[in-house]
């Protein structure tokens, strides 16, 4: 800007060269000088023509890789390890099918006594299998029943990761609260299986007690649960319920 412009603005030309003259300034930009006069603007016409454009020389192509060592390849696309096995699947062979058992307790409607119960008691393999009664530890607080419907329902259906394994009847009974919540469970193998334990929490909230097939009197009352007889105990069923 020329000395004529900035004197219109003496206040602004004061202030900025008192800023300008400052040794922190003068580091960076020097010593500065007002122009006398304004430089011409070139006009269009005179604007220098762009220069013709370089001819393009072809893109070399990329390096192609050398292939990778057979070895390498395998490394890198390793195939994901196979899921681990089930311990049960691991147990020696069982002559009880347990899809034979659940297929012949849902397809009998009359005597069932003399056709489940017997026929359960013909395939049941003491060696491969284990029966269980187990007993809800808190029925004093089931005092409403479409609550206690509702807490053996939820067990069952966390139960489902066991259905390969398992067979089970569930017994809630009484006509009055509190009712009392009992069940008789089948499964694979001599102890009730660690991985449903450690995955569904309402194992802890029952006492389990193993079967003992050579007394005619447990003998019996699994042969009540499977059939669910009424009375149970000397007490009407409120609902039974199955898991197969």
């Amino acid at each position: 800007m020329t000395k004529s412009f900035t004197s219109e603005f003496p206040h602004v030309e004061r202030y900025f060269w008192t800023m300008v003259n400052q040794p922190n300034f003068k580091k960076i930009f020097g010593e500065i000088k007002q122009t006398d006069s304004v430089p011409p603007v070139q006009s269009a016409a005179a604007a220098k023509k762009p220069a013709p454009a370089k001819e393009a020389k072809p893109k070399a192509e990329p390096k192609k890789e050398a292939p990778k060592p057979a070895a390498a390849a395998v490394e890198e696309e390793a195939a994901p390890k196979p899921k681990p096995k089930n311990p049960l699947d691991l147990l020696p062979p069982s002559k009880m099918v347990l899809d034979d058992w659940k297929r012949l307790y849902s397809n009998t409607k009359t005597n069932f006594r003399e056709v489940a119960i017997k026929g359960f008691w013909d395939m049941y393999d003491p060696e491969g299998y284990s029966l269980w009664f187990c007993e809800y530890k808190y029925n004093d607080e089931n005092t409403v029943s479409f609550v206690t419907l509702n807490k053996v329902g939820g067990f069952l259906q966390r139960m489902d990761l066991a259905r390969k394994y398992a067979f089970g009847k569930m017994l809630i009974i009484g006509s009055e609260p509190p009712f009392k919540v009992k069940g008789l469970w089948l499964f694979r193998g001599q102890e009730v299986p660690q991985f449903i334990i450690d995955e569904c929490y309402d194992m802890e909230l029952y006492d389990w007690k193993k079967v003992d097939i050579n007394d005619e009197v447990q003998k019996e009352l699994v042969n009540k649960m499977i059939e669910d007889e009424e009375p149970f105990e000397g007490e009407a069923l409120l609902d039974a319920k199955c898991f197969k």
